[in-house]
């Protein structure tokens, strides 16, 4: 016989109640025992139901003694065969298991929806997260690039050449204008760097390095690579990336209005280039959005592609060849994935007039 810990609730116990262990007897009864004592129970007087706590535990009583019961939570006991051979407890204990068969599917049922509340809402994060960008005021991101400019001027020697500034810039135009038409202004810097690189920082500041100039073989290379960057500043990369890092329930937060945990981060940025590292997921959407831009300036994108090929001869597969610390997609990969969108083309593109080689000569006079 299989002892069942169980706990017998009587109003005349000292303390209404008392532990011990429940023994189903062959001789067609229950047995409660405890250190006081034993208590049965025959079969003919028995009554069996499930409840308490969660309907979880299974409650044993006799109809002489309504207010007295006792209860295990070791469900096993339905499955007891003198229980299941008595025939008027058959319907009893079948009933029994039917409710505790319930509450199981209830609690199967409650985790598998929480399950799928939280896979839906990460599936729909990036969805969340754009609509928390949109509620983060630019002047927070202005402020955060503010000073992360600030720690890049001590770092480097900024170019300062108002004849050169105009030439680049009117050479730029077609895509600024892009930008301008969704409200954000730009900011343009040279630094003398030879290191092959552009980044853009939060609010609008994009840096172009001297050795990017150096390597690039045209002004569309140059404005490839310079559409990329303004694709990070329109698409809000940065803030975005803040808070996707944050996890869902900032996320959740920030949704019902509480920016504090977002406002805490961007403040925390600091001068530290390290945040911002940009996932592959914004480089693609970079190279999308950028090649966009060049297509309505009627820019030849090619350049971009050309540039890629020449990234991708000199660093010899490496990544990390565009904005700080960022994670980029193979360099292959991106250059078939573009060749096929130049293959549709239908746009004809203008030619860029202002001499490319003149303007890299009389740039690397400043260095």
């Amino acid at each position: 016989m299989k002892n069942y810990e169980a706990i017998l609730i009587d109003p005349e116990l000292p303390n209404g109640r008392e532990a011990g262990n429940l023994t189903i007897l062959e001789t067609d009864r229950i047995r409660f025992t405890s250190e006081n004592g034993s208590r049965d129970i025959p079969f003919g007087m028995l009554e069996i139901t499930s409840g308490g706590a969660g309907n979880r535990l299974i409650f044993f009583k006799s109809q002489k003694a309504p207010n007295v019961s006792i209860y295990t939570s070791d469900r096993t006991i339905l499955k007891d065969v003198s229980l299941s051979r008595h025939e008027s407890l058959k319907l009893q204990v079948k009933d029994s298991r039917r409710g505790l068969k319930k509450i199981r599917y209830a609690a199967i049922s409650i985790f598998a929806f929480f399950v799928l509340v939280i896979i839906g809402l990460y599936l729909s994060k990036d969805y969340f997260v754009r609509k928390m960008a949109e509620q983060v005021p630019a002047s927070w991101e202005k402020k955060a690039g503010d000073h992360l400019f600030t720690a890049i001027s001590g770092q480097y020697e900024i170019i300062h050449h108002d004849s050169l500034e105009k030439v680049f810039l009117q050479v730029a135009e077609p895509l600024l204008k892009q930008v301008r038409k969704q409200g954000v202004k730009i900011d343009l810097y040279f630094i003398n760097d030879p290191a092959i690189n552009a980044f853009a920082l939060p609010g609008g500041k994009v840096v172009i390095q001297t050795g990017l100039l150096d390597n690039a073989k045209s002004w569309e290379e140059v404005l490839g690579v310079l559409s990329h960057e303004l694709a990070h500043v329109t698409e809000r990369h940065h803030i975005r990336g803040i808070i996707s890092n944050m996890g869902l329930y900032a996320i959740i937060s920030a949704s019902v209005g509480d920016m504090s945990a977002i406002a805490g981060t961007i403040a925390s940025m600091g001068g530290d280039l390290a945040s911002l590292a940009n996932s592959r997921k914004f480089e693609t959407e970079a190279d999308e959005v950028g090649w966009d831009y060049l297509v309505k300036g009627h820019i030849d994108p090619s350049g971009m592609i050309t540039f890629f090929e020449t990234l991708a001869s000199k660093d010899k597969g490496k990544e990390g060849y565009l904005s700080f610390l960022s994670t980029h997609p193979e360099t292959k990969e991106r250059i078939a994935h573009l060749k096929k969108k130049l293959s549709k083309k239908e746009v004809h593109f203008t030619r860029i007039t202002h001499d490319f080689t003149a303007f890299k000569e009389a740039l690397n006079k400043y260095k």
